[in-house]
């Protein structure tokens, strides 16, 4: 049973597609406000990354 409880709060609930758009896992047992919330952190932490990514390339040329 505790290993079934880990396995959920691990559960994928936001992934991105092939064109960069959030997709939320609707079939998730999770609140839908903390959905949002984990839909709205994986974009700015993936801005974040993309922003670093830039700045890396622009200094090593």
């Amino acid at each position: 049973m505790e290993a079934a409880i880990k396995f959920e709060a691990h559960e994928e609930v936001v992934s991105f597609d092939q064109e960069g758009n959030v997709v939320v896992n609707k079939e998730s047992h999770m609140s839908k406000k903390l959905m949002a919330r984990r839909a709205i952190e994986a974009h700015r932490e993936r801005k974040r990354l993309e922003s670093e990514l830039e700045d890396y390339y622009f200094e090593e040329m």
